[in-house]
């Protein structure tokens, strides 16, 4: 094989008909690759192959040509190429498949190609591409879908892998059918539901599960069914005996989950009193209370909430109330009636803001101190960060189906053959990976580090990363009164309007750098030693409760230390999440009854604003109850 290097135009070079990338090129990534390459040029140049009458072909670099057409460069070098041509599909797919992913069907469909057109084994595709068996294998799944579902999965919004593998497992004409159904009301009188491909838009608000449940060849048993056998005979439910099942019990079942599931709803609905209610239940199967309302553990009447688990389509059942905060409410308790709310300085909107500009920050830092970190910071730095919120680790960017996160990668790095490699470039900067991974400063009950990752921050000095943030946009989150100080902290005057400030602001700092006080890491070590004293106190209250117990075991609480303990426990939680704020205050009244469920429900008013919260809620409120 032979190499020869050339500066070509372009626009002269005919791609490649078998470019493995097929899928539509994403415009602002290339549009962003086409300024770089005007500022620095062509860093790698494309591969060619000389054709017979004098062309050249694209082997691989199709994007490096086009967004150099796109930068409107006159000549580019290219690499041209001789020798056996057998190998181009090859290379051609290595290239992509190594240097920059393409869509997971793209790459099936190249594999795929390879095996029947070139009679490549797994072996080889496997050393080739640099993959795995198990990810060819999971590639394969691609195979047996539906091409709706493919085109889903090229825009970045298809099905995790658990609904993946139901899907795939699916016949490919039930997939159809069930694909019709969805979309039978959206697509035109003409056209075919089937072949219907979702916006991104409505792929972004698909339910994967659902529609893999809806797959899923499940045994649903009569046995577990609400209904009798006239509202089975009315829904169509033609039952199967299950002969291999253990005897003395009622073996027949049915494997349509949709007529199974309508009856049991209509069996619901014949239950339904006046103030019963029927409601939706999240991933988990758990019912998830509607604002107004509040779960009675050992209530034994009243109003009910029935629901049907989205898993199992069993029929659930448990005891509400009605619940209306009214002022003064916690009197009876010795509570104050509550303090009128006061909008804060920076609304939601801009501690979000502030968090995504810190976690820029943040991983600025965490870059600059990459070449010279000292061991013991990255141990304290991982210890932090483990310690961070968002552990066991959720919203990892660097994972996904068939792609190992940075720890994953990090671990198979460092211990290749079992042992660790002792290379402490190489410990430094997978170390960095992973804390990058980790760690952030999002505002976010479920993924974010919280005060972990402004640690880190101060650690490595993050403060000096943080950009100017005298903009416009931000400046928009401040309330007046916020604004106001903000303008006076500089030695400006306050002005009528909100929008006054916020110009002078901006052309006061004009091209220097404005960060809040609010915004930056520094403030976090104070933030950081109120929390340990104040789980000190927690801590040292606990204890003084323990003792107290092991002191006066067979003497019973009166009610009206029942109510205090409730009332110091409201307090002691009342800046907590709910999660923490239920815990807390269940374990300081552990067997209070009925006034725990009256203190767990004024927190979940307060702190679980939406029905995902309120049910994650409620399972931790079940939790300390059962114990």
């Amino acid at each position: 094989m032979t190499t020869e290097f050339r500066e070509v135009d372009p626009r002269t070079l005919i791609p490649n008909p078998n470019n493995p990338r097929t899928s539509p090129p994403n415009e602002e990534r290339d549009r962003r690759f086409a300024l770089n390459i005007q500022i620095v040029g062509v860093l790698q140049p494309p591969v060619v192959r000389e054709q017979a009458d004098g062309t050249l072909m694209i082997l691989y670099g199709h994007r490096r040509v086009r967004c150099s057409i796109m930068a409107k460069l006159k000549v580019i070098p290219v690499i041209v190429r001789s020798g056996d041509e057998k190998l181009d599909d090859l290379a051609a797919g290595s290239e992509n498949m190594i240097r920059e992913d393409m869509s997971l069907p793209d790459q099936w469909r190249y594999v795929d190609r390879m095996r029947r057109e070139k009679n490549y084994t797994e072996r080889q595709l496997c050393k080739a591409l640099m993959v795995t068996p198990a990810y060819l294998k999971r590639l394969s799944l691609l195979a047996g879908l539906h091409p709706p579902i493919l085109d889903a999965i090229e825009i970045d919004y298809g099905p995790d892998e658990r609904a993946l593998r139901v899907i795939a497992r699916t016949p490919a004409d039930e997939q159809r059918a069930a694909w019709a159904e969805i979309w039978s009301e959206t697509i035109a009188d003409d056209a075919d539901p089937a072949e219907y491909r979702m916006t991104e838009d409505e792929a972004k608000d698909f339910d994967w599960t659902d529609f893999a449940h809806a797959l899923e060849h499940t045994q649903f048993f009569a046995r577990d069914a609400s209904f009798d056998d006239v509202l089975a005979r009315k829904h169509g439910i033609a039952w199967e005996e299950d002969l291999f099942a253990e005897g003395g019990q009622d073996n027949r079942y049915t494997v349509d989950r949709e007529r199974y599931a309508s009856a049991q709803r209509a069996w619901i609905e014949g239950q339904l009193g006046e103030d019963d209610v029927l409601l939706a239940t999240n991933e988990y199967g758990q019912p998830m209370m509607e604002d107004g309302m509040r779960r009675l553990w050992h209530a034994k009447e009243g109003p009910r909430a029935f629901y049907l688990d989205s898993r199992t389509l069993k029929v659930g059942c448990v005891f509400l109330e009605r619940w209306t905060p009214q002022p003064g409410a916690g009197a009876a308790m010795g509570a104050s009636a509550p303090a009128p709310k006061v909008r804060s300085d920076i609304s939601g909107t801009g501690e979000k803001m502030i968090g995504q500009i810190r976690t820029h920050a943040l991983h600025s830092a965490l870059d600059a101190a990459c070449a010279t970190a000292e061991p013991w910071d990255l141990v304290g730095a991982l210890l932090l960060a483990f310690c961070g919120d968002n552990i066991a680790v959720q919203g990892d960017p660097t994972g996904g189906f068939g792609k190992p996160s940075a720890r994953n990668a990090a671990t198979a790095a460092l211990f290749p053959e079992g042992v660790l490699v002792r290379d402490p470039e190489l410990l430094r900067t997978h170390t960095m990976a992973v804390l990058r991974s980790v760690a952030n400063c999002d505002v976010s009950l479920h993924s974010g580090s919280g005060i972990a990752a402004q640690l880190l921050g101060v650690l490595f000095d993050a403060d000096v990363q943080m950009p100017n943030m005298a903009f416009d946009e931000f400046l928009k989150t401040f309330s007046k009164a916020g604004i106001t100080t903000a303008v006076e902290a500089e030695g400006l005057a306050a002005q009528s309007t909100g929008k006054l400030m916020r110009a002078a602001l901006i052309a006061h700092v004009g091209e220097g750098r404005w960060v809040p006080e609010a915004a930056g890491f520094a403030q976090s070590t104070a933030t950081w030693k109120a929390k340990l004293a104040k789980d000190a106190h927690h801590a040292a209250r606990l204890a003084v409760h323990a003792e107290d117990d092991d002191g006066d075991q067979d003497e019973e609480p009166s009610d009206a230390d029942d109510g205090e303990d409730l009332v110091s426990a409201e307090d002691e939680t009342a800046s907590e999440d709910p999660n923490a704020a239920c815990v807390s205050a269940a374990a300081e009244i552990d067997g209070a009854g009925e006034a725990f469920d009256a203190v767990a429900g004024r927190l979940r008013d307060e702190f679980a604003s939406t029905p995902e919260a309120r049910a994650h809620f409620d399972s931790h409120v079940m939790f300390v109850r059962a114990a």
